[in-house]
């Protein structure tokens, strides 16, 4: 069992719902919650995200870089619990599997298929991209994560849809700023004492700073940064709110948008940084953003039974592989 446990902290499982809700919500604006065609996208989205981000955190290992960094030393790729070797063979040849498993849905679902293979081909390429390196290497690294994840809410939209229409394109712009504000704030946040050159937050004079042996993070100009990607994020929302209005749209809107920018002045103040309790905020961020879509989109009932489940899957599994109610890396 703690072999088992240890593959699905290296798969990072705990944030499973986040890719499955951005390939599910898009899909279910024409579809049924309730089908086998629903549950068949639900369960490639459940292996895509286990793979995917598996991939990443091989290759952040492969590549000598959170061998450098002392929070992941219990990561089971760094504490050699898993061997670079089985590692290689169930993430590449899992990923080489997802992609044909990923055509066969698509000429399944699709009622227009070359477009959605083209996301399917788009969201790979890039998610390639920044896991092959970009993410330790480069300043913009949050580009083609961002990208991957855009165009992976757009193949669940894909394969239900024969085109995009206002609420498809306001939703990848909700995508977009989604995943560029977790990458290129919140990901560099969690990563701010090592410095890597990827690092866009140091760019912008973030430093977790000791004063007598306390560590304070000072922003610098990271928080404006921060403010403007958030808030474009919310901004899509609002766009999707408005297309498609209605009270109990009105109402959650207002409720999530206003514990977003609570949780968002927490983010970007001054403050003790305390990284286990970062990780938190940012887990709460996560989740907040990303179920507010959904209550822009789709019918209430669909929008509680998704989400009762997300949450229940993802503080329970946090408990079951880090003890405690966010992931340790």
């Amino acid at each position: 069992m703690e072999k088992v446990k240890d593959y699905l902290r290296m798969f990072r499982a705990q944030t499973m719902p986040a890719t499955l809700f951005l390939i599910l919500v898009p899909y279910l604006t024409n579809g049924t919650l309730i089908s086998l065609e629903t549950l068949e996208v639900a369960l490639f989205a459940v292996l895509a995200h286990y793979l995917s981000f598996g991939h990443n955190s091989l290759m952040d290992t492969y590549g000598g870089w959170d061998l450098k960094d002392p929070s992941k030393a219990s990561h089971p790729l760094v504490a050699g619990r898993i061997s670079m070797t089985a590692a290689h063979n169930v993430i590449h040849w899992g990923l080489a599997l997802l992609a044909i498993l990923g055509c066969i849905i698509t000429f399944q679902l699709s009622p227009t298929p070359v477009i959605a293979l083209l996301c399917l081909l788009m969201w790979f390429v890039w998610g390639h991209s920044y896991n092959d390196g970009l993410d330790k290497e480069s300043l913009f690294s949050f580009v083609p994560i961002s990208l991957c994840f855009t165009f992976m809410g757009m193949y669940g939209w894909f394969l239900s849809h024969g085109s995009l229409n206002m609420t498809g394109w306001l939703y990848i712009g909700y995508v977009f700023f989604l995943i560029l504000f977790q990458i290129s704030y919140e990901g560099c946040l969690k990563e701010l004492e090592i410095r890597e050159r990827s690092n866009i937050l140091v760019k912008f004079g973030a430093e977790v700073r000791v004063v007598g042996g306390i560590k304070r993070f000072i922003p610098g100009r990271s928080g404006n940064y921060g403010v403007v990607t958030k808030g474009l994020n919310v901004f899509f929302g609002l766009l999707l709110l408005l297309w498609n209005f209605n009270q109990v749209r009105l109402v959650a809107f207002v409720i999530l948008s206003a514990l977003i920018f609570t949780l968002l002045h927490q983010l970007v103040k001054p403050r003790l940084y305390i990284r286990d309790k970062e990780l938190l905020s940012m887990s709460i961020m996560e989740i907040l953003s990303i179920y507010l879509a959904p209550w822009l989109m789709l019918d209430p009932l669909t929008v509680i039974i998704l989400e009762v489940i997300g949450i229940f899957y993802f503080f329970g599994i946090n408990l079951w592989l880090w003890k405690m109610p966010a992931p340790k890396v």
